[in-house]
C-alpha cells in the first residue's frame, strides 16, 4: 500500500520496518533473560502447557520495544525523515486510499483543498493571459485523475449523504470545471490581430487575480464581492465576444483587416470567453463545496 502513496504513508511503513528490524535484534540478543522471566510467570501460575509463558514472552518484548524507542522518538523521527527525504508534500499527494475508505469530513475536506491546489495554477494561467502575457501551461492531466479515482473511491457507508451529498456532489462539478479548463489551456491561441485588448480582458484578470490572493490560505473563505466581480466579468467577456466579431466581420467586409488576421482575434476573444467561464465556475463550485 505505501508505493505510490503520499509521503506520510511512506514514513510510516518505513518506520515500522526499522522499527520492527530493531526490535527483533534486541530479541534475539535477549532472547535467553526474556525467556527465563517469561518461563518464571508462567511457573507462578502453575499453568503446565504454556500458554501464560508464551503470552508473557510476548508482553515483554513488546514492552521492551517500547522502553528502547520512546526516550528517543524525535531523533529517531528524524532520521525516519532523512531516509525517506523530504518529498513534495502537496494536497494531491495527500490523497491516500487509506483516507478514501475512512470517508466522513476529512476526506471531503482532502478532495477539496486537491482541486484547489490544482486550480492555483490554472487560473493563474488564464491570469496570465488575459494580462496579455505569453502562456505555456502544462496541465497537470495525472494529478487531476488521482484525484476522480480518489473521489470514485470513497467509502459511501461513512458519508452522511444527507449533510455530504451537496458538497460531494459539487467537488465533482469543481472536478469537472477543472478538465475542461485543462482543456482550454491546452491550446492557448496566441493573438496576431494586433488589436488592443478588450476593456473585459483586464476586468476577467483583476477579478481572477483578487480570487487567487484569497485562497492563498485555504482557511480563509473569499468575499462575496470577489464572486460578483468575476460573474459580472464573465458576463462582460461573453458580450465583448459577441460585439468584437460583429466588428471584425464588418472590417473584413469593408477591407479594413485581412480575413487571417480577424481569424486570429476571434479565436483569442472565442478562448478568452471560455476559459474564464469554466475558471469562474470552477471558483465558484470550490466556494459551495467548501460549505461556506
Amino acid at each position: 500500500m505505501a508505493i505510490g502513496a503520499g509521503l506520510a504513508v511512506r514514513r510510516a511503513a518505513m518506520a515500522h520496518i526499522v522499527y520492527t528490524v530493531s526490535i527483533g535484534i534486541i530479541g534475539i540478543l535477549l532472547l535467553a533473560p526474556i525467556a527465563a522471566v517469561a518461563h518464571w510467570v508462567g511457573a507462578q501460575f502453575d499453568e503446565p502447557n504454556g500458554v501464560l509463558a508464551l503470552a508473557a514472552f510476548s508482553s515483554i518484548f513488546k514492552l521492551i520495544g517500547i522502553l528502547a524507542f520512546y526516550p528517543w522518538l524525535d531523533r529517531f523521527s528524524h532520521i525516519i525523515e532523512r531516509i525517506t527525504g523530504v518529498g513534495a508534500e502537496t494536497a494531491v499527494g495527500r490523497l491516500d486510499p487509506v483516507l478514501a475508505q475512512a470517508g466522513g469530513a476529512v476526506a471531503l475536506e482532502a478532495g477539496w483543498r486537491a482541486i484547489l491546489e490544482l486550480a492555483h495554477g490554472s487560473v493563474d494561467a488564464v491570469r496570465h493571459r488575459l494580462f496579455g502575457e505569453p502562456v505555456r501551461y502544462d496541465p497537470p492531466v495525472d494529478a487531476a485523475r488521482q484525484i476522480e479515482q480518489f473521489l470514485q473511491s470513497l467509502s459511501l457507508e461513512t458519508l452522511d449523504l444527507g449533510a455530504f451529498e451537496p458538497r460531494l456532489v459539487r467537488l465533482c462539478h469543481a472536478l469537472d470545471h477543472l478538465n475542461r479548463l485543462h482543456d482550454e489551456l491546452a491550446r492557448v491561441p496566441q493573438d496576431a490581430s494586433g488589436r488592443q485588448p478588450p476593456a473585459g480582458f483586464e476586468e476577467g484578470a483583476r477579478a481572477l487575480a483578487a480570487w487567487l490572493d484569497t485562497t492563498k490560505d485555504p482557511e480563509v473563505a473569499p468575499g462575496a464581492a470577489i464572486f460578483r466581480a468575476m460573474e459580472g466579468a464573465s458576463n462582460r467577456l461573453a458580450d465583448e465576444r459577441r460585439t468584437g466579431r460583429d466588428k471584425m466581420l464588418q472590417d473584413v467586409a469593408l477591407q479594413r483587416t485581412s480575413a487571417e488576421t480577424a481569424r486570429s482575434g476571434l479565436e483569442l476573444l472565442g478562448w478568452a470567453d471560455g476559459a474564464f467561464y469554466y475558471a469562474w465556475r470552477l471558483a465558484e463550485s470550490l466556494r459551495i463545496a467548501s460549505g461556506d
